[in-house]
């Protein structure tokens, strides 16, 4: 069985251990966060090691969801070995800074929403291609790999868009609950339509152009929709807030 050590025990790491349940690996946490680590030994089977050394020392590859801040130099204090695969999902750390950390270990980058990765429905981004974390991310959802570190910094982006996607669904939802629908009937409601069309997305050839021709009719309600909203630069917006995310994780 491998081993998987998990450097950082937070919220990402909480859910990528779920999401890893049935996958096969054998899962060591660094006693980092002692609360939440007990919590997963408990509730998922894994393990705590006594510091992060010895979970380094235990595992055959290395998930480090370490704070972006401290991550780099809290690595730069443990000794890995030669070809030992390295995966960070710290946001703004890039192969080489962590390259420079864990050398003469295997670098890798990843980013993935996290919540969704618990329901094995959650997309990942890997960069390079490495056949040792690939399995590991695809456990919990679709993978898309990046030999360009500079097209991943961009897909990247996507664990802010994850989130603040949340964000825009309880201001449609809270609309609704505001117009009187109960409030689990808005919640589903918004949910089921955002999976709908996701699933349009994922399952159809059509450009998403052509797709847009068939549900915005010239002159109806979705149409009025847009036009409000390009108005206001609602959606000229998204565009800008993507740009800040992007230069401060590096692009």
């Amino acid at each position: 069985m491998t081993t998987i050590g998990i450097l950082g025990v937070g919220g990402l790491a909480a859910l990528m251990v779920r999401g890893l349940q049935g996958a096969g690996y054998r899962l060591i946490l660094s006693p980092r966060n002692a609360e939440v680590a007990a919590r997963l030994a408990a509730e998922y089977g894994c393990e705590v090691a006594a510091d992060n050394q010895a979970v380094v020392d235990a595992a055959d590859g290395v998930f480090v969801s370490l704070p972006a801040a401290t991550g780099a130099e809290e690595l730069a204090r443990l000794t890995f070995r030669p070809e030992q695969p390295v995966l960070s999902a710290m946001a703004g750390t890039g192969l080489a800074r962590l390259h420079s950390v864990i050398g003469p270990a295997r670098a890798a980058v990843s980013m993935m929403p996290g919540y969704a990765n618990a329901l094995g429905i959650g997309p990942s981004i890997l960069c390079p291609d490495d056949a040792f974390w690939r399995p590991f991310l695809a456990a919990t959802g679709p993978v898309q790999v990046f030999e360009d570190e500079a097209s991943f910094t961009t897909a990247a982006t996507f664990g802010a868009f994850s989130g603040a996607s949340f964000v825009w669904m309880a201001q449609a939802i809270g609309w609704y609950e505001e117009q009187g629908l109960p409030s689990a009937t808005a919640r589903a409601l918004v949910a089921a339509t955002l999976r709908g069309n996701a699933e349009v997305l994922l399952s159809e050839d059509r450009s998403l152009p052509e797709i847009q021709r068939e549900v915005i009719t010239p002159g109806g309600i979705s149409e009025l929709l847009v036009t409000t909203l390009t108005a206001r630069q609602a959606l000229q917006a998204w565009d800008e807030a993507l740009t800040r995310v992007l230069h401060r994780i590096g692009g």
